[in-house]
């Protein structure tokens, strides 16, 4: 008889991850003077579930710092599994692949067993990377998930971390990261709870603003408007679309008089009304026309395969036409040479959609995950983002 593959999750690699984390950590501490308080979590024996806040593309080794010695067992999206390079070290981690704002039972399921195993398993509820330093919605079902797993619940605030690495560029400031790992339920009072309570408590206690945090730190970089305009797309002033010029810490209209700085702080001076880059960010969002569908051209990837085991993504397999709605998204084109219709609608349609500023934002269809890069500006992508998480806070 054929041996079935064992269905244990197990725990990250020692002979990986203890070295790594002495060689990662030192650098952190030194290079970004990462504070950690984590005397909440001390003497913890048994499965844990660690809900982080998701500000920078480093959480998860901020986390894994954080909980030391013990070894994480980190809840990650698909999308990084699709990259052949570390989809190995993510499978010596023991990494749960999760595809994002879509039903996976297959992670969930990893996720009960890793419990079950005396694991400590890092969930960032929001789903996905915050690109305007603001909190996200916390996915729907992380509420039921936590009640019925049933055991102790952490929270992980890194506060500077969205300062310290912001989404829309690859310029790390210098300034400081605090970590706090705080106990939020203590996993036999969540069965008295309703889900919206915990729903509630779970977002108020993870909710967060990189431009409120740690104000009176500055975090230094050559050029600290590099980037920005990967997410603010509009001019306050003239309403002219993607005429922004970032560099050199100015943020200058080409169409028009406005002329604005960011300085080390994080604030914006030179918009009326606009003091940080979520402001700017949220008055672009306010702009947008809900009632009207977002149609543009563009450029679609996909994964080949299975990302957990070698699939790997596709970066410009077809092209065509998307929109986003009321309704839901669609796409009509083709795709691997072939005429292809996609249509997600209502309850089908993802709740958000996960963004790499500049470039393209995620959509599953079919069990698969899709890269949508809108043509001919690639920068549109944070239009559809901001369209959706929009629709979603009106409705």
């Amino acid at each position: 008889m054929k041996k079935k593959p064992s269905q244990k999750i197990g725990k990250p690699a020692a002979w990986l991850y203890h070295p790594a984390y002495f060689l990662v950590s030192l650098f952190f501490r030194i290079r970004y003077r990462i504070h950690i308080n984590k005397k909440a979590f001390r003497g913890e024996k048994g499965g844990a579930i660690v809900l982080a806040t998701h500000t920078s593309n480093y959480d998860f080794i901020l986390a894994a710092m954080a909980l030391y010695p013990r070894r994480a067992t980190f809840v990650m999206s698909e999308h990084f599994f699709a990259n052949k390079l570390i989809r190995p070290v993510l499978r010596l981690m023991h990494t749960i692949p999760k595809k994002m704002f879509c039903p996976d039972t297959r992670s969930v399921l990893s996720m009960i067993r890793a419990i079950r195993e005396g694991s400590v398993l890092v969930l960032f509820p929001e789903g996905r990377l915050t690109c305007n330093g603001k909190s996200c919605p916390i996915t729907p079902g992380t509420a039921e998930l936590v009640r019925n797993l049933g055991v102790p619940v952490y929270t992980m605030i890194a506060e500077g971390a969205g300062k310290t690495f912001p989404k829309w560029t690859k310029k790390p400031r210098i300034g400081r990261i605090d970590v706090n790992v705080s106990k939020l339920f203590d996993g036999s009072e969540l069965k008295g709870m309703t889900l919206p309570e915990i729903d509630e408590a779970i977002a108020s206690a993870i909710a967060h603003n990189a431009w409120e945090s740690l104000p009176d730190v500055k975090f230094k970089v050559r050029d600290a408007a590099e980037g920005l305009d990967g997410i603010l797309w509009r001019c306050p002033e003239c309403g002219a679309e993607h005429s922004l010029i970032c560099e050199n810490n100015s943020i200058i209209c080409n169409n028009c008089s406005l002329k604005a700085t960011i300085d080390a702080h994080g604030q914006i001076t030179g918009v009326s009304g606009i003091k940080t880059v979520a402001d700017w960010y949220d008055q672009n969002a306010s702009t947008l026309d809900l009632t009207a569908p977002l149609t543009c051209e563009c450029i679609v990837g996909k994964t080949d395969g299975d990302p957990k085991k070698d699939g790997v993504m596709r970066r410009e397999v077809g092209k065509g036409v998307m929109s986003l709605s009321r309704d839901g998204f669609t796409f009509d084109g083709e795709i691997n040479g072939e005429e292809t219709h996609i249509s997600l609608l209502g309850r089908e349609c993802p709740g958000a959609l996960p963004i790499s500023v500049g470039d393209h934002f995620d959509v599953y269809y079919g069990g698969s995950l899709h890269f949508f890069t809108p043509m001919p500006d690639p920068r549109d992508s944070v239009k559809f983002v901001a369209y959706k998480d929009s629709l979603a806070e009106r409705e």
